[in-house]
């Protein structure tokens, strides 16, 4: 994790489930974001440097695990780290068998720290908010829990069936804790089944005129008016390379469902002037059968992308809690290529069958 395990010796709790955030707590969250590498910015939901002018630290929430319909403490917390109010991304704060804090940085491939703190902050009754509740999952946040009108409400954090955290300002799906159980009889992985089946041969995506034209308008309108820096940290060099954007090769993402390749109904769509990778944006396939853009970044990725010997081989992405993998076609075999190696720090070396990457998960 770029953000690493550190211990912090003056938090105070005034009761079981209340972490009081100290100023020294919050200069060394600040501190370590002013550390980080520049081309890094954008996995914290950094977009322009001005940001690390003011940053500070929201509310710690208290974390719950559900275990056999008990909701039991586990001794943490999430807390958003803020830019002038706006949120970045989740931290969280744990607390040791040595009665000692520490801190821990959510790596974005380790399932995403950005969204649910955006989510967090838009949210219409985030003032109730008392918890969060983590289920076997893959995710970090699944559910918020609210005190409204004297009663505890357990809040649906993202889309179980596609797997995406919701957008907008609202959330959905309210339940009781009675209900939360009866609810989760249903696993995850059903639902996702089910999303899976409809899309499993839709892993193609037709860049219709349409499509195409909706993707660089968003991209253009995003950038043409961010400063300097703001372009350059999305990959981009100069502004005039916005008035002659257009897609790369769409790349499928896929998953891993009872140890089988799944498509995700997802596409990162690469954002091209000049011959050059800028930044990623994603599409998505809905329910309803129609595609709509689900965000933009990767910035750092695409420049990776854009340098690899083996670009045009490049069939898909496996996005796992360790790491990211390149699908290639090689040889008329699928090659899975590791992004980054955080043990040697090095990019696009390792390379796997998918056998060998079901064996890594299973260490």
């Amino acid at each position: 994790m770029i953000l690493g395990m550190i211990t912090i010796a003056n938090a105070q709790i005034d009761s079981k489930n209340e972490l009081k955030l100290t100023p020294e707590m919050e200069e060394v969250v600040v501190t370590q974001i002013k550390n980080l590498p520049e081309k890094d910015y954008f996995q914290y939901g950094i977009t322009d440097i001005s940001q690390l002018t003011n940053l500070h630290l929201g509310e710690p929430i208290p974390m719950y695990h559900l275990t056999h319909d008990t909701l039991q403490f586990v001794r943490g917390w999430y807390v958003t780290v803020m830019s002038d109010g706006e949120p970045l991304f989740l931290v969280r704060v744990m607390l040791g068998n040595n009665e000692k804090y520490k801190l821990s940085g959510l790596n974005y491939m380790a399932g995403g720290a950005v969204a649910p703190a955006e989510g967090i902050q838009n949210y219409e009754h985030k003032d109730l908010i008392i918890g969060a509740v983590c289920v076997p999952s893959h995710r970090e946040v699944d559910y918020l829990i609210i005190r409204k009108e004297n009663q505890d409400v357990f809040v649906e954090m993202y889309d179980v069936v596609t797997d995406e955290y919701l957008k907008g300002k609202y959330f959905i799906n309210e339940f009781s804790l009675s209900e939360l159980n009866n609810h989760l009889k249903e696993t995850r992985r059903e639902a996702q089944m089910r999303y899976r089946a409809q899309v499993a041969n839709k892993s193609e995506l037709i860049l219709t005129p349409e499509l195409t034209e909706m993707l660089i308008n968003q991209a253009y309108s995003s950038h043409i008016n961010s400063s300097e820096q703001s372009l350059s940290n999305w990959g981009i060099k100069e502004r005039s390379q916005l008035e002659h954007l257009y897609l790369g090769k769409p790349i499928p993402n896929y998953i891993i469902v009872n140890e089988k390749l799944t498509f995700a109904g997802r596409w990162d769509v690469p954002i091209m002037s000049g011959g050059e990778h800028l930044f990623l944006t994603t599409l998505e396939l809905g329910k309803d059968g129609q595609y709509s853009w689900a965000g933009s970044g990767g910035a750092a990725m695409a420049k990776l992308i854009h340098n690899y010997e083996y670009k045009d081989l490049i069939i898909g992405d496996l996005n796992l809690r360790s790491g990211i993998y390149l699908i290639i076609r090689r040889d008329n075999k699928d090659i899975f290529v590791q992004v980054f190696d955080r043990e040697t720090g090095e990019y696009v070396k390792n390379e796997y069958s998918f056998s060998e990457v079901l064996n890594l998960l299973k260490k």
